[in-house]
Formats: structure tokens, sequence, C-alpha cells
């Protein structure tokens, strides 16, 4: 699996230039809570040399070029950054390196956390050490599974017959159960549980601490015809700490708010308020969990 993963940026141009967009949550598979850049390099002064325990990052060359070196202590990757309408994920235990930067260089980070020494690995000896025998923090993948190029994050757990596609995003601490399929394009936060039987198609977003029930079915065409593919998916969106029942529908565009509840068989048309029960079909609301039943 290469470590090179690529973040599309939404991109607009008309007569009057280009405006590039990053949105956590569409493009940015994290909440950003940081961002600097880098800019004025010495060409012949390379940058980085560290690794980070957690921190997940998108670098993006606004101007000018730069390459980057990764490396997860069993391989490395040269990659060239030279587009302002992408960026270049760069996840947790990632050794980095910045090299051959022109002068009219820019480069744009976003972070996923505010500035913690204690994140980083600065000796690359320590950070092999880290990274052999075991590493507690690698995902697992089951050998019977079918992964393409995507990121997934520390400690996720992919069971066999999965089946994840280019340019997937999974956080931290999931478990991802068997007989599972996950489209490119979907951003699958941190901690979340996916049980079998489900299919999470392109333009849904799985926020922090989801549980998907089994056999739990996600549409993402309003319209759906054979061999006609929309210009863009319906987005699809479970909010924090949302539960969704086992054979439940949702049906395109429709948002589940943070830590609701979708009854099992439910067929869900309309958004879910937060902290709502809605059960039936269509699905309705039941009755709204305190924070204290949460």
């Amino acid at each position: 699996m290469s470590l090179v993963r690529w973040i599309d940026l939404k991109s607009l141009t008309d007569a009057r230039g280009q405006l590039c967009v990053a949105e956590a949550g569409a493009q940015v598979p994290f909440t950003i809570r940081r961002v600097y850049y880098l800019c004025d390099p010495q060409p012949d002064e390379p940058r980085g040399f560290h690794a980070h325990k957690a921190l997940e990052q998108v670098a993006i060359c606004v101007a000018g070029a730069c390459s980057f070196v990764l490396d997860d202590g069993r391989k490395r990757e040269n990659v060239r950054l030279d587009d302002p309408t992408r960026g270049l994920y760069v996840g947790p235990m990632l050794w980095r390196e910045m090299h051959d930067f022109t002068p009219d260089c820019v480069l744009l980070v976003l972070a996923s956390a505010i500035y913690d020494e204690a994140d980083y690995i600065r000796d690359y000896g320590e950070f092999i050490e880290a990274t052999k025998n075991g590493n507690e923090d690698a995902p697992f993948i089951h050998q019977l599974a079918d992964v393409r190029e995507v990121t997934i994050g520390a400690r996720s757990r992919i069971w066999q017959f999965v089946v994840i596609l280019d340019k997937a995003v999974i956080g931290s601490d999931c478990n991802i159960c068997a007989h599972v399929l996950i489209e490119g394009g979907t951003i699958i936060g941190d901690r979340v549980t996916i049980k079998s039987g489900v299919q999470v198609w392109d333009g849904v977003t799985l926020e922090n601490d989801v549980f998907i029930g089994p056999n739990v079915t996600f549409a993402n065409d309003p319209f759906p015809r054979s061999r006609q593919k929309p210009s863009a998916y319906s987005r699809t969106i479970v909010k924090s700490g949302a539960s969704i029942g086992a054979n439940a529908t949702i049906l395109p565009g429709v948002t589940v708010g943070a830590n609701a509840m979708v009854g099992a068989g439910s067929l869900v048309s309309r958004n879910v308020p937060d902290g709502a029960v809605v059960i039936g079909n269509p699905a309705r609301v039941l009755r709204t969990l305190s924070a204290e039943s949460e």
C-alpha cells in the first residue's frame, strides 16, 4: 500500500483566477485545530526529519514546489508537491522530510491538533524501534481483506473479506467487521464501529464514535440509473456519537445528528435532530435523549 495519499481540494476557476477550498469533514479527513505555513525557504536547507505519534496533517504547496520523503519504517517514498489544488495527507507514525524547495515555495499545513512536543519523535532510530517488533499503534489488516491505497489510522482493525477502495479515509481505533464494503471518497472518523453486511458509499461521512449496526444500508444517489454516474454524489453525514440500528436504511443527503439513535429497520428519509431516537418507516422522533442518558 502506497504511503502517498492525495487529498483533492475543491477548486473553482473563472476569469478572475482560482479559488481552492479545504473543509474539515469534506476534503480534509479530520477537525482542523492548527494551521501554519512555511515561506521564504532556503533551497538547500531540508526540513522536517521527525514523525508524529498521533497528529494528522495535510500539506498543500500553495505556491512553488517542494519534495517530501515519507517513511513508515519499512519503505520510503518520494513525492513532489507542486499543485495547489491537492494536498498530501501525512498520518501518524510516518517519518517525513522536506527537500528541494523552490525559492517561491509556500507550504501550507493543516493539522489535527495544536502543537505538542510530546507527540514528536525526532530521532530516526527511536522511530524505527517504535515501528518494528509489533508496533501496538499499527492498524491490523486481515490477510483476507482487500485494501487498496487508503488511509487507515492507528490501532484500527480491518477484518476478513472487507473491501476498501482507493482514497477512502479511516480514522484511529475503528473496528470494521467482516463483509463490509467501503467505497473511495468516504470519510470515517475515529473509534467508529461498522458491523458486518454494510456498504459505505462515496459521499458518506461517519464522524467520531459512530456505531453502524449489521446490514445498515446507505444510498448516495436519489435517482440512480445503470451506467449513469452523477457529477457529485449526495453527501450523507452521521455525526459524532450517533448509532444506526441493524437493517436501517439511510437515504441520500440525510444528516443524522450527534448522539442520535436510529431504531433497527427504520427508513430515514429526512434529517435526524441531535440526541433524537427515531423509529419506523418513515422514521419519526420517538423521544430525545437527555445528556445523562447519553
